[in-house]
């Protein structure tokens, strides 16, 4: 904290540890610091720390597959010129060795945090949608996060998609009854049929217009102040086609028929803030097209997640059989018809 400037000459008097996050902090641990200093400062009196899973085998998963990397690298080289509010970082720091990773960041208590089981009001989405434009348009088709090989990772994807496929698979075959009980029927069956299809479908979203994306685009890692929404959690940052992130929130913070009714509007709305930001070449019919296939994509998180979580705990249940039920929007859109076979 003071070679970044952010600690005066004094010290530290006092320091306790709340922790937070025990439900959302899936693939990290994150606390609260409250800190006393020895003279009167403008340092924080509050900062969030997020570390490493305390579960090694989360832990093993995480650093293998570089969220804990991707997340450190974002907040060192990227947050800065992103365009939209993030916390500020204070410190971050990663050893690849260990798996070990630190972030200090601000404090966001006070702010409205978003609600992935209530949802979130048209206004809200309506801004969310702008920010995701924002941020976008800043890096679309940008070489720089292009050629960023803690993000991007090798040019052959191949390898990558194919473990997907199988951890896909593996997870389906684990929690089928659990999945079947949350999902619509008709979207339980797009589901089953994506397995065996799936690195095929994401060797599409490698062609055609690419952009920065948050890739974990939920309300649970947004927070609210005025006309203003901060994203947190830069985990599964990735390069990819720019309709991940909306069929990702838009699908899950929206009730079914709030989302029918205002979907195409949102994407409209999306469209003519890509424009107003520089981004003029992507027609509406594109947009669709990257849209339809990126909730299909959303199945693999989704799967993934319910094969993994606690069914037992009541939250977790609760959360997954209210964004399952969500999902019907990849059989309205009519999503099976992409998957190859």
């Amino acid at each position: 904290m003071r070679a970044g400037g952010r600690l005066p000459a004094g010290g530290v008097e006092s320091l306790s540890i709340e922790r937070i996050g025990q439900v959302r902090g899936f693939a990290g641990s994150i606390s609260r610091l409250i800190i006393q200093y020895e003279d009167e400062s403008d340092a924080p009196s509050t900062m969030v720390v997020k570390l490493s899973s305390v579960d090694p085998d989360i832990r093993r998963y995480a650093s293998e597959d570089g969220m804990y990397r991707r997340e450190t690298m974002y907040y060192r080289e990227l947050a800065g010129e992103s365009g939209i509010p993030v916390p500020d970082c204070y410190f971050a720091d990663l050893d690849p060795g260990s798996g070990d990773f630190v972030l200090l960041l601000e404090d966001l208590t006070g702010l409205q945090e978003g609600d992935e089981i209530a949802g979130c009001s048209l206004q809200q989405a309506e801004l969310v949608v702008r920010t995701l434009a924002r941020l976008h348009a800043r890096w679309w088709n940008d070489r720089r996060v292009a050629g960023l090989s803690w993000l991007t990772g090798p040019a052959d994807h191949s390898k990558q998609f194919n473990r997907l496929e199988n951890l896909y698979l593996d997870a389906w075959n684990r929690a089928t009854d659990t999945l079947a009980a949350i999902y619509p029927p008709t979207t339980f069956a797009i589901a089953e049929r994506f397995g065996p299809g799936l690195a095929a479908v994401l060797h599409t979203s490698t062609v055609g217009d690419q952009t920065l994306n948050h890739g974990d685009c939920h309300l649970g890692n947004m927070f609210f102040r005025d006309d203003q929404v901060v994203f947190t959690d830069w985990q599964n940052i990735m390069v990819t086609g720019p309709g991940l992130d909306l069929a990702y929130f838009i699908q899950g913070s929206l009730p079914v028929e709030t989302r029918r009714t205002h979907e195409q509007d949102l994407l409209a709305l999306y469209n003519s803030t890509l424009a107003k930001n520089g981004v003029t070449n992507y027609p509406p019919e594109k947009l669709f097209e990257d849209y339809r296939r990126d909730l299909l994509r959303t199945l693999i998180p989704s799967v993934l997640s319910v094969a993994n979580l606690d069914m037992n705990a009541p939250e977790s249940r609760e959360l997954v059989e209210t964004i399952g039920g969500r999902m019907i929007a990849i059989a309205d859109w009519n999503c099976g018809d992409l998957i190859p076979g």
